[in-house]
């Protein structure tokens, strides 16, 4: 019989979130910045298309404005899932004590389709769950929140992924709602702040709706890829060590 998992201490792993957010933040910044200023156009560019009234363009105009709505949702996940494995690297190399490879290597060797296609499961998984009275909502984010992390530390495929994240939180589903689902509703509010006050401040056009995209991308992106990281290499250490001494 295998030992029961170890408890997930909370508050140390905010302060280790805090100081590999701090370590690295010469690094993860200015990538958040690099990286959400062209996905900040995007985004900005699918708002502004989304207040045109469709019924008034012609057969052309609207299929321009259907390839600018898919161009934003694509360009969003694909940017959410680059800027995580980006995160990831950073989080493993400071939590081991080792020097951060380059980015172009990091590029090279992200599995792109891969986290694409658990970012759109796990986000399809979530709001199922959430529309059954929320409670299957807490319980799958809880069981799957670290499928990225983990396909990204240990390369399986998207099933094996969702398979390792539940036998990962296993024992852990309390502390992942806690910390995760609470930084998870932060970010959210934190996101809604930027965005009310970005407007008020700079008024409704589309540079400062890029000027808030870009804002909000790099202040929220690294602490929430930093967190979930953080707690997904501690846990894949925590069971490494039951393994060995099992």
């Amino acid at each position: 019989m295998g030992r029961s998992p170890e408890h997930l201490p909370l508050l140390d792993t905010c302060r280790r979130t805090a100081r590999v957010y701090v370590e690295q933040a010469a690094f993860l910044l200015p990538v958040a910045l690099l990286l959400f200023i062209p996905l900040g156009l995007v985004d900005a560019l699918g708002e502004h298309a989304g207040e045109i009234d469709a019924d008034e363009l012609e057969w052309g105009e609207v299929s321009a404005l259907l390839s600018v709505v898919v161009l934003q949702v694509a360009s969003a996940t694909v940017g959410e899932v680059f800027y995580t494995g980006v995160a990831m690297a950073a989080v493993t190399e400071s939590m081991e004590g080792r020097p951060r490879a380059s980015i172009g290597r990091v590029m090279r060797t992200l599995p792109y389709a891969r986290l694409i296609a658990v970012d759109v499961l796990f986000s399809l998984g979530l709001a199922v769950g959430v529309a059954l009275l929320v409670v299957p909502g807490l319980i799958f984010f809880a069981r799957y929140i670290l499928v990225a992390p983990v396909l990204e530390i240990e390369r399986h495929g998207v099933t094996d992924s969702f398979r390792r994240s539940r036998e990962l939180s296993r024992g852990h589903a309390l502390p992942l709602l806690l910390l995760l689902g609470g930084l998870w509703l932060l970010t959210d509010g934190l996101t809604s702040v930027l965005q009310d006050g970005g407007v008020g401040a700079l008024g409704e056009s589309l540079l400062s709706d890029w000027v808030i995209a870009i804002v909000v991308g790099v202040v929220v992106a690294p602490l929430w890829a930093v967190a979930a990281g953080v707690v997904a290499w501690r846990l894949l250490q925590a069971e490494r060590s039951v393994g060995a001494v099992g």
